[in-house]
């Protein structure tokens, strides 16, 4: 009776543990071929480090941008996984005065529905407030699917070299405003 037991109970464990590993054994995604792993995901019966995964860039990654105009940067997101799936970005000045750059990414905050293989690219600007400021803006995108995935780009902006005044108030135009305000002036004083 003690071997029938015995039997029993040795056959139930390895039932089980076939069971466990098989949790981890589905189709590489390379090769095509069944394997099983001793970690990672199963997603759509192929195996993926995670079911969730992207990667993500930023072109430049280093700039000069001209004082007072606002020029857009392309941030790429490439979605690595089997799933669709959300990312929610945001942005940090990490370096540098970060009250003379301006970041905007709205309308960009939240990438909705980048399929599988999908690349997506928005547009986030940048503003100089100033031609000496420097910094490094860090974007951080969080998949939507698995929070704890999250990528980072970084883009280093550089000191300007262009002149603070902006091109419309150059000596031209000043004479040209100077002249209009005088000819309104005697238009205006000849009608009274």
């Amino acid at each position: 009776m003690k071997k029938i037991i015995l039997f029993v109970l040795m056959l139930t464990i390895l039932l089980n543990i076939e069971k466990v590993n098989a949790s981890f054994c589905c189709e590489d995604p390379q090769t095509g071929q069944e394997k099983c792993f001793s970690g990672g995901q199963c997603c759509n019966e192929s195996w993926y480090f995670s079911c969730f995964h992207f990667d993500m860039w930023v072109e430049p990654t280093r700039g000069i941008f001209t004082v007072g105009k606002q020029t857009n940067v392309n941030l790429y997101i490439h979605n690595l996984c089997p799933y669709p799936d959300n990312y929610n970005l945001t942005f940090n000045i990490t370096s540098g005065n970060p009250a003379l750059i301006k970041v905007d990414i709205m309308g960009f905050d939240y990438i909705q529905d980048v399929g599988p293989g999908e690349i997506r690219m928005v547009y986030p600007s940048i503003t100089m407030l100033e031609s000496s400021a420097t910094g490094q803006v860090f974007f951080n995108a969080t998949s939507e699917g698995n929070s704890t995935v999250q990528k980072n780009a970084t883009l280093t902006v550089l000191p300007s070299e262009s002149p603070v005044s902006l091109p419309e108030f150059d000596i031209i135009g000043l004479v040209f405003i100077v002249l209009l305000v005088g000819i309104i002036y005697f238009l205006n004083r000849s009608e009274n």
